[in-house]
This record gives C-alpha cells, sequence and structure tokens, in this order.
C-alpha cells in the first residue's frame, strides 16, 4: 500500500454469539427453536432442537444483533434489535422477514419480549424505559416511561388474562406493575431494596409467581401484587426460567452450571440431580427454556452453541450444540503489538484475534470477554475486561491459555468499576482508568506495580467523574475524565476535567477544565511539540504542561461519539490524527490547520511503530448508532521527507524571526530546509543557502516576500559561517 492509502483487511473473525432463544412453532407446526445473534447484520435463525438441524437463516437489516425473540399467539416471530431499537416480524410459514421500524423514538436498544392477548407483543426500551406494544393492524403503542429518571426497561412480564405487566427497570431498583387497562403504575420492589444498584434483571411470571433475578445474579420469587418475599436466598444465571412444567408444579432455571428446579407448591428450590443422585450439569447459563414431550430443552449461552435437554421422568440428560451459524461480528477494540501485529477484540462476545499486516491473514487467538482498554508494558499486553472490572496481563511470545495466559491480576468490580478503559505506563508501574458501574457514580485510578505486585486504586479522584484517558508525560500522569456514571445514570457533574497525579504514588496533584462545559476528555497524548494535546466534545485542544493552561482550542469536524473518540501522535509524519463521530482528520502541530482524510467510518483509531493508523469502519444509523463495524482497515501517512521534523513556532536562520514556521508539501518545516545547524565556511554561502530556499518557498506559497526579507535579513545578522 502506498503512502496517502488505505487498506480494507476485511473481517477479522466471525463467531457465534446468541442472545436469547425462545422455543416455539415453525412450518407445520413443526418444534423449533428461534435464535437471535449478533452479525452485520443481526440474524435470527431457525434450528430443529430434536432432529438438530439450521432451518433458515433470517437477517434483521440495518441492526446488529437483538436482546429479544418471542412468538405471539398467532404464530408470528418478533425480535428486538439494537441499536436501531427496531421491530422485526418473521412469519414461520412464508420465511419472510419485515422491518415493523422503532416502537419509541429516540432509543438504541429493544428489551424482553413476551406475548400478551390477540397476537400482541410486548417489550421495553434503552435509554428512555419505556415499554411499548405492537399489534397486527395496531401497530405501536408506546405505554409511557415506567419511572422517571431511570433508563433501562431490561425485561417484563405478561398476564394477558387480567392484563397486567411488570417492568424491570434498572439501574437504582424499581419493579413496575402496570394496569394495561387503566395505565395505573406501582412499584412492587421490595422497599428495602430499591435504591441498590443490584436491580431486576429478568422477570417471568410463572404459576402465579414473579421470578425475579437480579443484575448481580441473586435471585427473589414475590407475589406479582404485593411484591412480598415468597422465597430468596438462591442464585440464578440463566436469562430469566422456563415455562411452567407439564407437571403443574416445577420452573426451571440455570444457577451456575447446573439445572436447578423450583416447586410451586412448596416454595422450595434447589439443584436437579439425576437418577444417580448427581447434579444436572447445564455447562452455562440458559437463554432460552421450553419442553417437548414432557421433556425440557434449553439453549445454553451465548457462544458455542450448547444445549441441553433434560427427562424429568427418568432424570436423563444429554448436552449437545445446535448449529446457529457463526457470522461477522463488530470490533470492539484495536491495539497494535511492538511486534507489528494487530490485536482485535469483539464486541459482547469477547474473542480476540491477531493480523498479521504482512500476509494479511488474521487468526483467532482465544475467548478473552469485551475489552474495553488495552495497554502495553514489558513486550506484555494488559487487558480492561468488561463487565466485571478485570484487568489481566498476557505475553504473546507464550501459548494462549486464558486463566494463565492470560492471568487475571486483579478485579475493580468491588470498587465499583466495570469498564477499565484507559492505560499508560512507565517504569515498573502501569495505570489505568476506569469508570463505575452500573447506577454508580465516581470512576478510579488504579496503580499496578509489575515488579511487586503492589496495587492502589483511588476511587472518585475526580468527583462524580469516570478516568477514561490516560497519558504519561514528563514527572507526571495525566488523566482525562467524563461527567458520565455508570449505566442508567444521570451526570452529577458539570464539565470534563484534565488532572494529574503522582506517577510514583497516583495521588491526584491538580485539575483543569480545558473545555468548559465538556462531557468528555476522551483522549490526551504527548505532542509532537512538547504539549499535551487533548480531544474534548469535538474539539482538539493544546494545554502547556508546566502551567496548565490551555494555548489553542481548535473545533474539528464531528461531534462527540463516545469514549473510542482518540488522538494520535504519528511517528511517520509528526502530524496529530483523531479520530471521531466517523472522521480520520489529520492536524497540522504547527498550523493547527485540519485536513479531513476521510469523513465516515472511522472508529477505535490505533497506530502501529511504523506509524500506520488502523480503525475498523461502522456505520451509524438514524439513532446516531454506529454498527456493521466488522472490517479492520489501515491507512499509511504520506511520505515525510523530514521525520522528526523541527517545530520550534518561528523560524530560526541563525537568529530567530517573528515569521511562523510551516510546513512545506514534502512534510518539511521552513527550519528543516533552512540548515543553520550545519558547518557553513563562509557566511556569505549560508545567507545565500537561506535567500535559495526561501526564494522555492515563495513560489510554492509557503511563505510571502515580506516573510522570505524578515528571515533572508535575520540570516545576514547571524553568527553562521563568520
Amino acid at each position: 500500500a502506498g503512502p496517502g492509502t488505505v487498506t480494507d483487511f476485511g473481517v477479522q473473525q466471525t463467531a457465534l454469539t446468541v442472545f436469547e432463544a425462545h422455543y416455539g412453532t415453525g412450518a407445520g407446526g413443526r418444534p423449533v427453536v428461534y435464535g437471535v445473534q449478533m452479525g452485520s447484520p443481526g440474524v435470527l435463525s431457525v434450528t430443529d432442537p430434536v432432529t438438530r438441524e439450521l432451518l433458515h437463516t433470517a437477517y434483521l437489516a440495518d441492526s446488529s444483533g437483538a436482546w429479544g425473540i418471542t412468538q405471539s399467539g398467532d404464530g408470528t416471530v418478533y425480535a428486538g434489535s439494537y441499536p436501531n431499537a427496531h421491530l422485526y416480524s418473521y412469519d414461520p410459514q412464508t420465511r419472510a422477514t419485515v422491518d415493523l421500524g422503532a416502537p419509541v423514538p429516540g432509543q438504541t436498544v429493544l428489551y424482553g419480549l413476551r406475548p400478551g392477548a390477540d397476537g400482541r407483543v410486548y417489550g421495553g426500551t434503552y435509554p428512555g424505559a419505556h415499554v411499548f406494544s405492537y399489534a397486527p393492524g395496531e401497530g405501536f403503542r408506546d405505554h409511557g416511561r415506567m419511572y422517571p429518571g431511570e433508563q433501562y426497561v431490561v425485561d417484563v412480564a405478561v398476564d394477558p388474562a387480567r392484563d397486567v405487566l411488570w417492568a424491570a427497570v434498572g439501574t437504582a431498583g424499581h419493579l413496575v406493575r402496570v394496569d394495561l387497562a387503566t395505565g395505573e403504575k406501582r412499584d412492587i420492589w421490595p422497599e428495602a431494596l430499591r435504591g441498590d444498584a443490584n436491580y431486576p434483571y429478568d422477570v417471568n411470571l410463572v404459576g402465579g409467581k414473579l421470578f425475579v433475578k437480579r443484575h448481580k445474579l441473586q435471585a427473589l420469587v414475590l407475589d406479582p401484587d404485593t411484591g412480598a418475599v415468597l422465597a430468596d436466598g438462591f442464585s440464578m444465571g440463566s436469562r430469566g426460567t422456563s415455562p411452567l412444567a407439564p407437571d403443574g408444579r416445577s420452573v426451571y432455571f440455570t444457577s451456575g452450571t447446573e439445572l436447578w428446579r423450583y416447586d410451586l407448591p412448596t416454595d422450595t428450590v434447589g439443584p436437579v440431580r439425576d437418577a444417580a443422585g448427581a447434579p444436572v450439569r447445564s455447562d452455562g447459563a440458559g437463554i432460552g427454556f421450553g419442553f417437548l414431550d414432557g421433556q425440557l430443552y434449553a439453549v445454553i449461552g451465548n457462544y458455542a452453541g450448547q444445549a441441553l435437554r433434560y427427562d424429568p421422568a427418568t432424570g436423563a440428560s444429554e448436552r449437545y450444540r445446535l448449529p446457529f451459524p457463526p457470522q461477522a461480528l463488530d470490533i470492539n477494540n484495536i491495539t497494535a503489538g511492538p511486534d507489528g501485529r494487530i490485536w482485535t477484540n469483539l464486541y459482547i462476545n469477547g474473542n480476540l484475534a491477531v493480523l498479521d499486516p504482512t500476509t494479511g491473514t488474521a487468526a483467532n487467538v482465544g475467548r478473552l470477554g469485551q475489552a474495553d482498554g488495552f495497554g502495553w508494558h514489558g513486550g506484555r499486553m494488559y487487558q480492561g475486561v468488561y463487565p466485571y472490572g478485570g484487568v489481566l496481563v498476557y505475553d504473546p511470545a507464550q501459548p494462549y491459555r486464558l486463566g494463565t495466559n492470560p492471568r487475571e491480576l486483579f478485579r475493580l468490580q468491588p470498587e465499583g468499576q466495570n469498564r477499565p478503559i484507559a492505560f499508560a505506563s512507565a517504569g515498573s508501574r502501569v495505570y489505568v482508568g476506569s469508570t463505575p458501574d452500573y447506577g454508580l457514580w465516581g470512576g478510579a485510578l488504579t496503580v499496578y506495580d509489575t515488579t511487586t505486585g503492589a496495587r492502589t486504586t483511588r476511587r472518585d479522584i475526580v468527583t462524580d467523574q469516570g478516568v477514561v484517558a490516560l497519558a504519561v508525560v514528563g514527572d507526571r500522569l495525566w488523566g482525562g475524565t467524563t461527567i458520565s456514571g455508570g449505566g442508567g445514570t444521570v451526570p452529577r457533574a458539570a464539565e470534563a476535567k484534565v488532572f494529574t497525579a503522582d506517577l510514583e504514588t497516583g495521588e491526584k496533584i491538580a485539575e483543569y477544565v480545558p473545555v468548559p462545559g465538556a462531557d468528555a476528555i476522551t483522549s490526551l497524548v504527548a505532542g509532537p511539540d512538547g504539549m499535551i494535546w487533548g480531544l474534548a466534545d469535538g474539539e482538539v485542544f493544546v494545554l502547556d504542561p508546566a502551567t496548565g493552561a490551555v494555548t489553542h482550542r481548535v473545533d474539528v469536524p464531528g461531534g462527540y461519539s463516545g469514549v473510542a473518540d482518540e488522538l494520535v501522535v504519528s511517528a511517520a509524519d509528526e502530524y496529530v490524527y483523531a479520530s471521531l463521530d466517523g472522521y480520520l482528520l489529520k492536524i497540522d502541530p504547527l498550523s493547527k490547520a485540519v485536513r479531513v482524510i476521510r469523513d465516515a467510518q472511522t472508529y477505535r483509531l490505533t497506530q502501529d511503530g511504523q506509524g500506520n493508523l488502523w480503525f475498523r469502519n461502522g456505520v451509524k444509523a438514524a439513532n446516531r448508532a454506529v454498527q456493521y463495524g466488522s472490517h479492520l482497515l489501515r491507512y499509511v501517512p504520506e511520505a515525510d521527507a523530514c521525520p522528526r521534523s523541527d517545530l520550534r513556532p518561528t523560524v530560526s536562520a541563525g537568529t530567530v524571526t517573528a515569521v511562523p514556521n510551516r510546513y512545506a508539501e514534502d512534510g518539511c518545516t521552513v527550519n528543516d530546509l533552512i540548515r543553520d545547524e550545519a558547518h557553513w565556511d563562509r557566511h556569505g554561502a549560508f545567507v545565500a543557502h537561506v535567500a535559495s530556499v526561501t526564494g522555492d518557498l515563495v513560489d510554492a506559497g509557503v511563505l510571502d516576500a515580506a516573510e522570505q526579507d524578515a528571515i533572508v535579513t535575520a540570516a545576514g545578522e547571524s553568527r553562521v559561517g563568520r
């Protein structure tokens, strides 16, 4: 690839991510499993749980996947997508898929689809925490926001006979009972649990009782009208429970890697055991349950198509796989290794792949988990894994074996953090910036000593703000923050800040506000001019590390699009490159002029050791959410005739002038071309050299005549060659 070109290295890997499954009926009444999968675009797959065949694959156009799947009483299958938050219908007889549109404007995710009466289906939304319904012939109905100030309705349960719905609301903890006939809403979540970020997550109405799995997997069984606790003290890992078993009393779910049973008449719960008395293993969390011929079937998720069959009559069980089709998945994060290879991690799925740019081939390394941050130190990769706030270390020179390489160093979830995003290093220390867990405020700065294993985590280092950018400049650590709290919260802080911290202890030294009113400072880098460059809400700023004062602010194309907005200083041409809102921008470090290299499909920017820029593609939906980012691309900067240019702000010709230093077309600055540092035998020869160079620059439009005269005069007054 020549300089100034973009090369598309294509899909880095295909993988399987099944979000939820529904056991229903297909064409001709055939028992089938409907699964919704992540993909580019999202997928609705149809398999036979008995013959274990893949029957059909339908695509959910303009989505990246779906969190909810159900079948209504009239046989129509419905899927609720992200990030466009559309409802799709699928006809099992004709195999036709229809995009029904957005039930509620301005949403990005639909959750928890459940059937109601007369062919109607219900679901919840994010970020408005609405409940909606859809019925053929009527269309959509918005039942409104379920709780003021909340953002998530992550699941619903429906009683069609009584026309009542329950909405699991996150993240402060509410369970809202809705009378669908009158619209009356009542929070029945136990009073002692309200305000707890361990909020209701999955809800199922079975046998007249409400089963609730909380965000951190603790489970409750409640009276559906009063919220009185009927049973608790057990955990649930599955996406809710099974329907009522044919015996009229059993409800099944998974806990850890085992199948569990709840007995409705006695309100007792415990692991299911086979004929020999051993626990029935599930090997994972159930993401869909159904009964066929008296036997329990379950899809076990989310990444390998696992399934379970259990016969309550005999205690026999079988674990097997269903042929859900792997798909091209969105890249979540990218990092360039010191050996020139490029590593990518898949969104939600968490698979890690590596590309050898010399061959153009990518290889799957193994499943890591969703890495929201990468860092390098001493040839090792440090990985920040969501949702448990894990920080792992991996040696690429050794075989990949999750648990030993990479191995977990520590978890930040006990400190209220779930996303380790920003990494930096100096000496023997690795620094980690993180954002808070759902329903919480206050990020953290963690200092980890790679030699001793000592760790210090400073929670809320900037009050009520998360830490999303880190850079070591000089003898200090510099950090950038976001005013956002954890998922489901409303910011308490007014504007993002830059802070400095001691490299040894991580103790905060000072705070600055470089861009008043900015929501986030997503990137900080050591600039080519000795200053600190940052990116905040679509503005690039330049900050003097000696004083903390901002010397320049440059409004650039594009707006804030999340923590993936990045700056890099090119090792190839010392320009500053920015990616935000799909743009790839090249910024002149002298004039601060901005050039648009790409105006779309540029996300998750990183740089290799040669100065090549790597990023993923992506298409922006109407609601501004970004999807379809499964391709890895490389931009090779234009050729630079003068690497490591002289970036002094004004021209020097043996004597400093007031003429601004500028770039010529070949990547050389005026100061690069004036050789005042060379040995000159005669002063006149040096002055003639300056006159010739500046004359060419006048012809090229880099300088004007007055500026040339000022530079030549300075050369004549200098001591060069005397």
